[in-house]
């Protein structure tokens, strides 16, 4: 009973903690936050009237998932791209986009500069994780960012696309062989869709087509919820809803 009594114990020391609540888990997200995301999660966006690439998404990004990327992109926690990615990978199974070949995913790089300083590329991480519950096929220098570009949080729209004009080229991978297959550009947040327009843009210009996006979290989303919020526009704007398990 001693015994026992101590392994016990040790187990709740050597358990790493929630990043979102600080309780203890096995886990990269405790039982308790992984359910709070659920809510915000695991629906089909509507697609942006304006939108020139399809979009697969997640969840809205507000509460519970946004914290949960919060602190995967600024607070250390890489370990939480990997049941995030498996869960946009998930809900791509269940609302993939409807194309003749499969995809080939090329996330949304980062400067080398900025890398080197958070330690990580999250788009890469989450890519990764998404590949392997999805089976399609990661390439990760299918794109590289070759301009230091300022946050695109807080900018207006024009601001937006002067930041990221002429930020991308096409990687290694693509230099030699330009793939026969489409690409599916994935990242973690889409706000404007700035960001994946001027990526897709580059890999166009080479003549190697895009075929939509895949992103964890969409700001779109959550401004469509809060029009939904209006009793006149409740059967517009219903969403369809879909559940997703808690990755291991």
């Amino acid at each position: 009973m001693l015994t026992q009594s101590w392994q016990t114990l040790a187990n709740l020391f050597l358990q790493q903690t929630c990043p979102l609540c600080d309780r203890a888990t096995p886990q990269p997200l405790c039982a308790n936050c992984w359910h709070q995301l659920q809510p915000g999660a695991n629906t089909r966006p509507p697609q942006p009237p304006s939108a020139a690439l399809p979009i697969v998404t997640w969840g809205a990004y507000e509460g519970a998932l946004k914290r949960a990327i919060a602190a995967l992109k600024y607070h250390g926690q890489p370990q939480l791209a990997m049941p995030l990615g498996q869960a946009l990978g998930q809900h791509w199974q269940q609302f993939p986009l409807k194309t003749v070949r499969s995809p080939l995913v090329v996330p949304i790089p980062m400067h080398p500069e900025k890398q080197r300083q958070r330690g990580f590329n999250q788009a890469e991480l989450l890519a990764k994780a998404f590949c392997q519950q999805t089976g399609l096929s990661l390439v990760r220098q299918g794109l590289v960012r070759r301009k230091v570009t300022t946050p695109q949080f807080g900018l207006g729209l024009q601001a937006r696309q002067q930041n990221l004009a002429n930020a991308f080229i096409v990687g290694p991978a693509f230099n030699q062989h330009r793939p026969t297959r489409p690409v599916l550009l994935l990242d973690d947040i889409y706000t404007t869709g700035t960001t994946v327009k001027v990526a897709a843009a580059e890999l166009r210009r080479w003549g190697i087509s895009v075929c939509g996006v895949v992103t964890l979290a969409s700001a779109v989303l959550e401004k469509s919820r809060q029009m939904s919020d209006c009793p006149a526009d409740a059967d517009s704007n219903r969403l369809s809803r879909s559940t997703t398990s808690p990755p291991l």
